[in-house]
């Protein structure tokens, strides 16, 4: 009963802020539309539709033998997660999800060994890190390999203690003896991605409203970076951009925003990730990278412009207290919603 509660407060809480800020959540809208056309479909769906492609299928034999030494023994995972632990480092934030879900349905990975997978394999990619923030933000390409040479590096040091949470006890894999051609794996690969993706896009229009309206509401422009980096992950680059260092973007990049996080909630329903446990190592993951980047930029330091005008082609999302509340209704409804029961992971 209190979930719909939540649920019917939620859908009153979103209804007044378009009523009493039509304006500025559709600006926000029509930005969000431009982001997901120039820089979040075409940073992300490739990855996406390799990431399912690549766990519906199964690695050579002979790849097999030398990557599953290294898996089982640094992640205690099958070798067939390799390709995953792979894309969830430079593909983007939804392909560890995708990668781990195509796993879990196919039957190849256990529940508990799909969740461990989720938890590490979450970072910004090549597109986002290198291309979004560094080119283009920064302007900048050495400061965007940075970027993403700190997150790749504190995930895979993260996937290394994840390896010691527990698995549930007597789990079963799920059955799946079906045989899928070549092209019908292609096929279900890139109709899942497009699917994946609209979800995706129509969370990033929806929390570029919601930002457009906070900004447009909240005058301290502290509190308004913070939210951003906090909804967001692109409007928190955006906003941090030529105001802080370039670990603190690494820290925004590495939590990924709430924005993410929902699309990747979303993606594994099947193997229901524990919320503590995801936002635990979210943190812990924020955390390192901005420790491993102040590391890199010790012994190679670069140059990075402070102040910088971003292009109409990147137009920046801008980000309300009403919208705020909504926002709180909706987290607490995402916290409320998961299952209590016992697990770790």
């Amino acid at each position: 009963m209190k979930n719909k509660t939540f649920i019917f407060l939620s859908g009153i809480a979103a209804f007044t802020v378009l009523f009493l800020f039509p304006q500025e959540f559709a600006s926000g809208f029509s930005a969000g539309l431009s982001n997901c056309a120039n820089v979040v479909i075409p940073s992300l769906f490739p990855f996406l539709a390799a990431s399912s492609l690549a766990g519906s299928g199964e690695m050579p034999k002979c790849v097999k033998k030398i990557a599953e030494p290294l898996t089982k023994r640094l992640y205690r995972l099958p070798c067939d997660c390799l390709p995953a632990i792979i894309l969830g480092q430079v593909g983007g934030y939804l392909s560890g999800a995708k990668a781990a879900d195509s796993l879990y349905s196919s039957g190849i990975i256990s529940r508990s060994q799909a969740r461990r997978l989720l938890l590490f394999c979450i970072n910004s990619g090549m597109g986002f890190s290198v291309n979004a923030v560094g080119n283009a933000l920064l302007n900048s390409r050495e400061s965007g390999k940075i970027l993403l040479l700190s997150l790749c590096i504190s995930s895979l040091f993260i996937g290394f203690f994840i390896r010691f949470l527990p698995d549930s006890p007597a789990e079963k894999k799920v059955i799946n003896p079906q045989k899928i051609t070549f092209s019908r794996a292609v096929v279900n690969s890139v109709s899942s991605s497009s699917s994946a993706m609209l979800v995706c896009c129509g969370f990033v229009c929806f929390f570029s409203g919601i930002i457009s309206v906070i900004t447009a509401s909240v005058g301290n422009p502290t509190a308004s970076l913070a939210l951003s980096c906090l909804l967001e992950v692109t409007s928190g680059c955006a906003s941090a951009a030529g105001n802080v260092s370039l670990p603190v973007i690494a820290a925004v990049c590495a939590f990924g925003g709430i924005c993410v996080h929902m699309q990747i909630f979303s993606l594994s329903e099947a193997f229901h990730v524990s919320i503590p446990i995801f936002y635990l190592f979210r943190i812990f993951h924020s955390v390192s990278a901005f420790a491993v980047c102040k590391i890199i930029l010790f012994f190679f330091p670069i140059d990075i412009q402070t102040s910088l005008s971003v292009t109409a082609d990147f137009e920046m999302w801008s980000f309300s207290a009403p919208a705020a509340i909504s926002l709180l209704f909706l987290c607490s409804l995402l916290i409320l919603d998961l299952d209590n029961t016992k697990k770790l992971c």
